[in-house]
């Protein structure tokens, strides 16, 4: 009888533990990008599944507005360029450093030149009684990405969504309201979480998709 209940003591621990993970995830991450810190960020993330994503995102998005129907032999030069000159820009997205700058705040400008859309009007103001922050203290004005001071745990646990046993999304807004919207695709492997895929808005996609295009005019 005693074995039964420490075994059933042992399984509502682990499942209680297991509960809790993907939102102790989500937190790490989060003071990982507020504290810039590359070495931690390397332990949360599968570079190459999150490559894959953004490459996908962005060469969608480049053969969209090519304005060729993909079938002709110009279309196919162009899109084997693409293909060329993608994996650098991508490996460029995905160095630790530009993914915090990425994740801070929804835009990485040390990719990105260009200013990111001005949606000042779009800003939510908070309502919510303050609660206690991964860095800081609360306050009431419109939140932004992980790299937010304001971002607090009650941010977090909203912005999580579990998706199954194996799956949870982190979804956040941008500096620059709800169309630059990021979300995070986490996955258990290894007994731990780790970052899979980044879904970027399409303004984002739009833009370095024009990165793209610019890189491939300059090709010799």
């Amino acid at each position: 009888m005693r074995w039964t209940i420490r075994v059933g003591a042992a399984l509502a621990v682990l499942w209680a533990a297991y509960a809790v993970s993907p939102y102790i995830a989500a937190y790490r991450l989060t003071t990982a990008v507020q504290a810039r810190d590359v070495e931690a960020l390397k332990t949360r993330i599968n570079f190459r599944a999150v490559r894959t994503s953004l490459a996908k995102q962005i060469l969608a998005y480049y053969a969209s507005t090519t304005g060729d129907s993909g079938v002709s032999e110009a279309a196919k030069r162009q899109l084997a360029a693409a293909l060329d000159i993608a994996e650098p820009l991508i490996a460029q997205l995905l160095s630790p450093e530009v993914l915090i700058d990425l994740l801070d705040d929804g835009w990485p400008q040390t990719v990105v030149t260009e200013r990111a859309p001005d949606a000042s009007d779009t800003s939510v103001p908070e309502s919510a009684p303050e609660t206690g922050s991964p860095v800081q203290p609360s306050v009431k004005t419109a939140r932004t990405g992980l790299g937010s001071p304001r971002l607090t745990w009650r941010d977090l646990f909203t912005m999580v969504d579990m998706r199954g046993f194996r799956k949870f999304h982190l979804t956040f807004p941008g500096a620059h309201g709800p169309a630059a919207r990021v979300r995070l695709e986490f996955q258990f492997s290894g007994w731990s979480w780790r970052l899979y895929g980044i879904e970027i808005p399409d303004t984002l996609a739009r833009r370095l998709a024009d990165e793209l295009r610019k890189r491939i005019g300059r090709k010799p």
